[in-house]
């Protein structure tokens, strides 16, 4: 198999703008131009071409290189090329990996053609030092990036890929924006309708209702974008969008820049930046909404929840998710003095029965249920106060599995095994150098006793992760029944008691009918310990 793939070779290509001004001479024409070329002078049998074109060298994760990941490991190439080591990545630690771990392991001969470096040739002492200077370019062209998005935000520049709902970007001026005669109306009845005392929800059923196109469905069909990610119903509008529409400045012509910034060069993922920190500048283009209008509709956004009409807080809030649709379950309050109101999923309060199911559930029965369990947990915990360690112990090796003893037993004679393969091979490499068993003979017995070797280390791996699973679902055991047996008195449940031990609380739909026959399942999700299934 290695002598047939030997000659195998893969053609890696990559470019972003991490490759500042060498873009040209890196482009992918280039570098396929270069190493077809130097496939053809040593005779290699190109497999296939691998690009990615516009990803960044500091992340692994990219659609082509994956792709020849698994080509290696399915044992179809022998070879990988690339124009130079910048082209593998820009991340030192990932690069390493790849270079000294992953192609040996998988026989994979590595090459370099524009710096020389072949791995046939053994260890290239250049190599490291190359790929610490990528990850330092890499790292430089960020800064300087960065630099100039900042410049721009204090210029009042919009620096966005598409401008926000309600704008275009200026023919003229991509920096700039003007008004988008389509969706500004739209915009405008939002504020109108906020500063009339209608809320957020109520806006996006009445924006629903008018099959009004929401903001990236509105982007798709303008600009031919995020089409794999076409919402499924286009013009359902949820009270979040029309809540970041409210509160964005940018609808009465100030531009707000240096809201959110990447972890770091090598980790793209965005994180929010604090108000304070934000980039305003006034006045850079025309306003959709006048300054009176836009307070106004603050006033809606920045309400509180309130009670409900009998006063009675809504612990429950946010906590409580939907077993279909995965939504929030709304309070709808009671009809009498003696019903304390009920919850229902909301995407069936707002789009009735295509979408989903009511998901009812009473508010006292829920409340007792919790109250119960809490209480139950609670009381348990007190038992088992001055052995909390132990007991979790227990819970946990049951949770996991019930022949934990034949587990360990295993894992030992595993490991027995895994040294005394140690201890043949080296016997057998030291008969070969003496000459007692012929190179053939050593390499047949070798393999045997390495693919055996290599089978029990797998095992032995999966088996130190089960032992590490019960380790970690002790631990969190104990630290839920540390929080939860300080309420083992507790007759009533408060907010601040579900926030310190629940996560949600799934609803599923009843079945059945009547009091008697009405059956309907409760998942409580609780902090450390997961889920405990209930019937209501």
């Amino acid at each position: 198999m290695l002598k047939q793939r030997a000659n195998v070779a893969a053609i890696y290509k990559r470019l972003s703008r991490d490759d500042g001004g060498d873009a040209e001479s890196n482009s992918i024409v280039t570098q396929g131009q270069m190493l077809r070329r130097f496939a053809k002078e040593h005779g290699f049998i190109i497999y296939d071409e691998y690009t990615d074109d516009g990803y960044s060298g500091t992340t692994f994760e990219r659609p082509d290189f994956k792709r020849m990941v698994r080509d290696i490991e399915e044992g179809k190439i022998g070879i990988v090329l690339c124009k130079d080591l910048s082209r593998l990545g820009r991340n030192n630690a990932l690069v390493a990996y790849y270079t000294e771990i992953f192609f040996p392991d998988n026989d994979i001969r590595f090459v370099c053609v524009s710096e020389g470096i072949d791995t046939i040739n053994g260890e290239n002492e250049i190599m490291p030092f190359k790929s610490v200077i990528n990850e330092y370019y890499a790292k430089d062209i960020s800064r300087k990036v960065k630099s100039a998005y900042r410049t721009k935000s204090l210029n009042g520049e919009f620096t966005a890929p598409f401008a926000p709902y309600g704008y275009m970007k200026d023919p003229e001026n991509n920096n700039h924006l003007i008004i988008d005669d389509k969706s500004a109306p739209v915009v405008k009845h939002i504020f109108q309708m906020a500063a009339d005392g209608l809320s957020p929800y109520k806006i996006s059923v009445k924006l629903s209702e008018d099959k009004i196109l929401t903001p990236r469905a509105y982007i798709t069909q303008q600009y031919g974008k995020y089409k794999s990610c076409y919402p499924k119903y286009p013009t359902d509008w949820c009270n979040s969008t029309i809540k970041s529409i409210l509160k964005n400045q940018v609808y009465i012509g100030h531009m707000v820049n240096n809201k959110c910034t990447t972890k770091s060069f090598k980790n793209r993922k965005l994180v929010s930046l604090p108000e304070k920190e934000w980039i305003v500048i006034e006045n850079t283009h025309e306003p959709i909404v006048d300054e009176y209008l836009f307070e106004m509709a603050q006033k809606v956004v920045h309400i509180k929840k309130r009670e409900n009409s009998k006063g009675i807080e809504n612990i429950f809030a946010g906590l409580l998710k939907c077993s279909d649709c995965h939504s929030s379950l709304g309070y709808v309050k009671g009809k009498s003095e003696r019903h304390q109101g009920a919850y229902n999923c909301n995407t069936y309060r707002k789009n009735g029965l295509r979408y989903c199911t009511a998901h009812y559930i009473n508010y006292k029965v829920l409340y007792q249920l919790v109250l119960n369990d809490i209480k139950r947990n609670a009381q348990t915990a007190k038992i088992y106060e001055s052995e909390l360690s132990e007991y979790a112990k227990r819970i946990a090796s049951k949770s996991i599995n019930s022949k934990q003893k034949l587990l360990q037993k295993e894992y030992k004679n595993l490991k027995q095994r895994c040294g005394d393969l140690d201890a043949i091979i080296k016997k057998l490499f030291e008969q070969n150098v003496l000459g007692i068993i012929s190179d053939e003979r050593f390499i047949s017995m070798s393999r045997d006793y390495e693919d055996e070797q290599k089978e029990i280390k797998k095992r032995i791996l999966e088996l130190e992760n089960v032992f590490k699973d019960q380790e970690n679902e002790e631990n969190n055991t104990v630290k839920f029944l540390n929080i939860v047996r300080q309420y083992s008195e507790i007759t009533e449940l408060n907010k601040a008691i579900l926030k310190d031990l629940i996560e949600s609380i799934v609803i599923h739909n009843a079945e059945g009918s009547g009091i008697k026959d009405r059956k309907q399942k409760i998942e409580i999700n609780y902090k450390f310990i997961g889920t405990v299934k209930l019937n209501a």
